[in-house]
């Protein structure tokens, strides 16, 4: 199931990666109506949940590390606003020490306003 779902949020990529100005990773997503993520949440009103948010940004940093990435911790998680079916889910990703530990500042944005912020603690699937 897992890895169907992260296909389906891959394929909901709606441009390539790129890197911004300050050092940043970037990808936008477009998430249809009948996208796997939104069965069951809600019924009626669907919302995009957040382990499917922390999916996209993890699978921005695997493109832009180009290796399969398992994710450590997840910190400072702050989800802002719903996100539906349709909108542009525009994901940045920075990376940064902390600790000692290499993590992901990750920031979302649904058509252009604020939608979630994290830190990820991500480890190459060989570590996990």
């Amino acid at each position: 199931m897992k890895s169907e779902l992260k296909q389906a949020v891959g394929a909901a990529a709606v441009n390539p990666l790129e890197t911004d100005g300050e050092g940043s990773v970037v990808c936008s997503f477009r998430f249809a109506a009948d996208f796997p993520g939104f069965a069951g949440h809600f019924p009626g009103y669907p919302v995009l949940p957040a382990v499917v948010q922390v999916l996209a940004a993890q699978l921005v940093v695997e493109q832009r590390l180009d290796t399969p990435l398992t994710l450590q911790r997840l910190e400072r998680a702050k989800f802002l606003k719903q996100v539906r079916p349709e909108q542009l889910l525009r994901v940045i990703c920075r990376e940064r020490q902390c600790d000692g530990r290499q993590v992901w500042d990750a920031r979302l944005k649904a058509d252009g306003e604020p939608a979630a912020a994290f830190r990820m603690t991500l480890v190459e699937e060989s570590e996990g």
